[in-house]
């Protein structure tokens, strides 16, 4: 029994031909560990797509919602801009409303008194060509200082005479004529453009304690049949209501100041100088007509020199008198002075047309005078034989100066004196510098 025991056990551990030596037991089992060790490959790539496809859905969802709050912000936005506007429409309605029932309630003798003031401020500027009233203290003490108006009244404390020497009060003076003419004198509350000019004003500067210009001040109308002090009512506004006139200020600058307390909005109004509209259509016409009736001897003039050195000289002088500034700045032609002065302006910053073609032709004179002298200076010490011989032919202009006998003493004597009229003119804007002799 034992040895057939031993046999079996034998027979059942020992490996069948043919096979590989592993029980199928031992083989399912490698099987299971291999898949088990490939699966969690296969998942990571299902889990990345899956992640990515989220990722996705979830950025479209936040671009979404992105929108939906840019959306109602906008709303909410333009909701809060049509409320601000029927809101302040409402305060303008409100506010008119108590102008309206303030006006009403003024007593006919105060608004009889006022209506006065008006007429004979709008008389005034029916008679100014540049529609702004000229005062005078008494004038100033009437219808801006006292009691009751109801007109705005926008002073302009300048000063143009010509020993002030104000560049600037010039400067701003076309812009404060273009704002006057611009205004709208037949409302109900008109605002009226009044100069005060320290030639005929020193007393109201010396009350209000002026000591530059130009300055703007806007007056608000009042019921109030007060006279106070000059300077009372000056040292009352508050800042806002003045404006120190700067180097860059221009017509928008003033007009905003306007409308920003009269709530009146000034439509500027561009003026036409029809004469010298009128003038340059008849000098184009003039050079339309000489071109077609007699093109052919025009041509021909290409072949002489001098009217060419003719336009050089007029460039010269208008470039040399501040031709250019003078466009740019729109200043004057001439003054209202005598003498002098009605060419040449006082101040040193500023100029007259006329005064600055004057200075160009007295450089062009110096110029010319310093040419002719080298010139002729060198044609005297030229020998007998080389002179050129005397036309007997017609002479043009420039053979006949050629011909002239040589005088450079006379070309120097001519060019010191023009040149002292330039130091001169020079003087008289600048009196330190006193001839070219200035004082340490």
């Amino acid at each position: 029994l034992k040895d057939r025991l031993a046999t079996m056990a034998l027979h059942r551990h020992r490996p069948s031909k043919g096979s590989c030596g592993l029980s199928p037991l031992l083989f399912i089992f490698t099987t299971c560990l291999l898949l088990l060790h490939a699966a969690p490959a296969y998942g990571n790539e299902v889990d990345d797509a899956k992640a990515k496809r989220s990722n996705k859905k979830n950025q479209h969802y936040e671009i979404k919602q992105n929108l939906k709050k840019e959306r109602k912000k906008r709303r909410r936005e333009a909701k809060e801009q049509e409320r601000e506007k029927m809101l302040n429409a409402m305060k303008k309605k409100q506010k008119q409303e108590k102008r309206n029932a303030k006006g009403q309630s003024i007593p006919p003798e105060i608004k009889e008194t006022a209506d006065e003031k008006i007429a004979w401020l709008r008389k005034r500027v029916e008679k100014s060509s540049s529609k702004i009233i000229s005062l005078a203290p008494d004038s100033y003490k009437e219808y801006v200082n006292n009691g009751p108006r109801l007109h705005w009244s926008l002073v302009v404390f300048t000063a143009r005479g010509a020993r002030y020497r104000c560049s600037l009060c010039h400067q701003v003076h076309p812009s404060v004529v273009q704002l006057a003419k611009s205004m709208n004198y037949s409302l109900a509350q008109p605002t009226f453009v009044m100069e005060v000019d320290v030639q005929h004003n020193q007393e109201i500067f010396n009350a209000v304690s002026l000591s530059h210009a130009p300055v703007f001040l806007m007056v608000p109308p009042t019921t109030s049949s007060k006279a106070p002090k000059v300077k009372t009512l000056y040292k009352k506004l508050p800042d806002k209501f003045r404006l120190n006139a700067h180097n860059n200020i221009g017509i928008e600058d003033l007009r905003k100041f306007l409308s920003r307390h009269t709530k009146q909005e000034v439509e500027l109004v561009e003026e036409i100088d029809y004469n010298v509209l009128f003038g340059w259509v008849i000098l184009l016409g003039m050079i339309v007509a000489g071109i077609y009736y007699s093109g052919d001897k025009l041509f021909k003039l290409r072949e002489f020199k001098l009217p060419y050195f003719g336009m050089a000289i007029v460039a010269y002088i208008w470039l040399m008198g501040g031709g250019m500034y003078n466009i740019i700045r729109g200043t004057a032609f001439s003054g209202n002075g005598n003498g002098l002065s009605a060419f040449f302006h006082p101040s040193n910053g500023t100029q007259y047309g006329a005064g600055g073609l004057i200075v160009g032709m007295l450089h062009f004179g110096v110029g010319a005078m310093v040419i002719l002298m080298n010139t002729w200076a060198l044609k005297a010490h030229q020998p007998e034989g080389s002179k050129r011989k005397s036309y007997r032919e017609p002479r043009t202009p420039m053979q006949m100066i050629r011909e002239l006998k040589p005088s450079p003493g006379l070309c120097l004597a001519g060019a010191v004196f023009l040149w002292y009229n330039l130091v001169m003119i020079y003087t008289m804007k600048n009196p330190s510098y006193r001839l070219g002799f200035v004082q340490p």
